[in-house]
């Protein structure tokens, strides 16, 4: 069975080391959105799935074993969306991926004989403004799930 990917490759680009990071971390930023949805898909699809078994297991009167099997799973999907955050995943990278998609292709669509160092250099900040970007994003989450002390000592509420 073939594997199908939800964004094909780019072409291969000529001589030119700065669009071939920008067509790099665009792939990278494709595979990881790409993965990230599918566990957000997959962790969903469970939370609903166990949860409904668990109301019928219940109201069948099925062995407690079974039950608490179900709602247990349950409680472990509920805790593994909240520790890895797919959704959020998901969404850095799928922002981070559109604005690079966008800056390579203002870049392709200048004539190579015309690129100059103005034209690259702004590829190049774009490049690492969303790399940037994408990593604060990323560490804002991260600290939000765990809030830390506030100003003036006084635990968060």
């Amino acid at each position: 069975m073939p594997i199908r990917r939800a964004t094909p490759p780019q072409p291969a680009p000529v001589d030119d080391p700065l669009l071939e990071q920008a067509l790099s971390d665009l792939d990278w930023y494709a595979r990881t959105r790409d993965r990230a949805r599918r566990w957000h898909w997959a962790t969903e699809l469970g939370a609903l799935l166990t949860g409904a078994a668990t109301v019928v297991a219940a109201g069948i009167q099925a062995p407690a074993a079974t039950t608490a099997t179900l709602a247990g799973l349950t409680v472990f999907i509920g805790g593994f969306r909240q520790v890895f955050n797919h959704a959020e995943r998901h969404v850095l990278a799928a922002e981070a991926w559109s604005r690079l998609r966008l800056a390579i292709r203002r870049y392709r669509l200048i004539p190579e004989e015309e690129r100059d160092e103005a034209v690259r250099r702004r590829l190049q900040e774009e490049v690492e403004d969303v790399a940037t970007t994408e990593v604060q994003n990323w560490a804002a989450g991260r600290r939000g799930l765990r809030p830390g002390p506030v100003p003036g000592g006084q635990l968060p509420q």
